[in-house]
């Protein structure tokens, strides 16, 4: 009888531990998403990206900077010989009236512009403000900004300063880190993709949040 008691009050112990981690959690989550929202709020303007689909297609998407109205806006759909259905590269007109991008048409890649809700898609006719025609950079995209290894680093006073510490050992081709680095339009904040998948904003204190997941953002107000 002693034993059975002992047993008893072990598992009710070992309940309470497990249900105790669990309430931990639960309240550690809930406090970091509330730091992601306040320092999301602060955030202004639109940004374009790209996402994979589930047929292993990129697509292009927009979400506020806030982290709000996020909203699905092209899917490629040219089927030629040359197919490939990817889009790459979006950036927003210097007026922000204009989605610029690249995707294959039937006389090979072409650049791409649309209306910022995704409509009236077409090949671009003179797209002289589309800075990333001839590719970009898959590592940093200012020359402020240094990326060394997937940490970030930004200069003051011509010191850098550690804005984002990239985790784990660095592999270009398995944990890249800290990916397609740029400023805000303002230049207070720094947007980023980490690890391939994941569009992240941090401030020049080194604060940093996951915005959406993603890739190649470009940022506008």
């Amino acid at each position: 009888m002693i034993n059975i008691t002992k047993k008893f009050l072990l598992i009710i112990l070992l309940l309470v531990i497990v249900l105790a981690g669990v309430v931990f959690w639960i309240s550690e989550k809930k406090a970091k998403e509330k730091e992601r929202q306040e320092f999301l709020s602060k955030l202004k303007g639109e940004i374009v990206f790209l996402r994979r689909d589930e047929e292993g297609v990129l697509n292009i998407w927009k979400i506020n900077a806030n982290g709000t109205g996020e909203k699905w806006l092209y899917k490629h759909n040219y089927g030629g010989e040359a197919a490939n259905f990817n889009c790459s590269f979006p950036e927003w007109s210097k007026d922000g009236k204009k989605i610029y991008f690249r995707a294959m048409s039937e006389k090979g890649w072409a650049i791409y512009e649309m209306d910022p809700d995704g409509k009236n898609v077409r090949i671009a006719e003179n797209p002289v403000d589309y800075s990333k025609k001839d590719g970009v950079s898959r590592v940093s995209r200012a020359d402020d900004i240094l990326v060394k290894e997937g940490s970030i680093y930004i200069y003051e006073e011509g010191v850098p300063k550690l804005i984002f510490k990239h985790k784990g050992p660095y592999d270009p081709a398995y944990n890249p880190g800290a990916e397609e680095v740029d400023w805000s339009p303002d230049k207070k904040y720094i947007i980023f993709v980490y690890n391939f998948g994941r569009i992240m904003i941090a401030d020049r204190e080194g604060n940093v949040v996951e915005l959406t997941k993603g890739m190649d953002p470009d940022w506008k107000y």
